[in-house]
């Protein structure tokens, strides 16, 4: 097995944090993290998220000196990865992206309360992601819409033992 490096990403409410627990109890080989672990500062913003992502590509390393996977869960873009000082192609990172459609975005964030505007801009920044995502040569997309979440986990599992086993 080639220890490896996964930011699994998408927009607010696609199910990235559900992610977690699936992985954690079927990915014994990885150690898996919530991008949010710890807390987000209030008026989080690029600067925070940027010295977040350094945070976790330095532990990837770690990790990776001692065998193990990294998978981070939460919005991480891949310029901002590979523009930190903490990233080296040695962590051969992934990109997997959860996409739901602007249909679903609305409808879960209007559930938990969100302000209109603040979901309007979750659709675009949805389909920025995406775009970001699918520029790069190690991605992975599962519909989060058409798959129920264990079916969501099911698909990232199968496609990191892949990637990590091959």
């Amino acid at each position: 097995m080639k220890p490896a490096t996964f930011f699994i990403t998408g927009t607010s409410g696609s199910g990235k944090s559900t992610l977690v627990d699936y992985f954690k109890k079927e990915l014994s080989f990885a150690a898996v993290h919530d991008f949010d672990e710890g807390g987000v500062p209030e008026g989080a913003d690029e600067i925070w998220r940027r010295m977040r992502t350094n945070e976790w590509l330095e532990k990837a390393r770690t990790y990776q000196q001692n065998g193990k996977t990294t998978i981070i869960c939460g919005v991480s873009v891949p310029e901002e990865v590979k523009n930190s000082s903490a990233y080296k192609q040695t962590l051969d990172v992934h990109y997997g992206f959860i996409h739901i459609d602007e249909i679903e975005i609305r409808k879960r964030l209007e559930k938990r309360g969100w302000k209109v505007k603040l979901v309007d801009d979750n659709v675009t920044w949805a389909q920025h992601l995406e775009k970001y995502v699918k520029a790069e040569q190690e991605h992975f997309i599962v519909d989060g819409v058409k798959n129920k979440p264990h079916q969501v986990a099911e698909k990232f599992i199968d496609w990191i033992v892949r990637e990590t086993v091959g």
